[in-house]
């Protein structure tokens, strides 16, 4: 939501979405808004849309999934992790020794590789 002392974004699709965010994703969006028009010279419309694209890819659509299911390849082997926070899980994974992480179907992958259920167990 977009609090009361910020201005609306000037497009109407932009606005539309930028007040479903929550404070997080908002303030995200904000500061890239904000970089972009100022450090990169974007006219302001054009860096509120490049902020939104950015915040949505990073943080996902409001009100989607707050969690993802990521499919690693570590040492030859397949192994599953989920995540509410993508982008700080792979840095760990590559730290880890992951060479290949892909973010897959978390519905999908339940059904084909584990017949609709899981055990989840904590790692290292």
């Amino acid at each position: 939501m977009i609090p009361s002392n910020h201005p609306i974004p000037r497009d109407a699709g932009v606005a539309r979405l930028v007040a479903q965010l929550d404070a997080n994703r908002y303030e995200c969006f904000a500061e890239r808004a904000g970089i972009l028009e100022f450090e990169a010279r974007l006219p302001r419309v054009e860096a509120e849309r490049q902020a939104l694209i950015q915040t949505l890819a990073r943080y996902g659509f409001p009100n989607g999934p707050s969690v993802w299911l990521l499919q690693v390849r570590i040492e030859g082997g397949t192994h599953w992790v989920l995540t509410a926070d993508e982008i700080a899980t792979r840095r760990q994974l590559t730290g880890r020794g992951a060479c290949d992480v892909t973010r897959v179907d978390l519905a999908d992958v339940l059904h084909r590789q584990f017949g609709n259920g899981a055990w989840l167990t904590t790692g290292p």
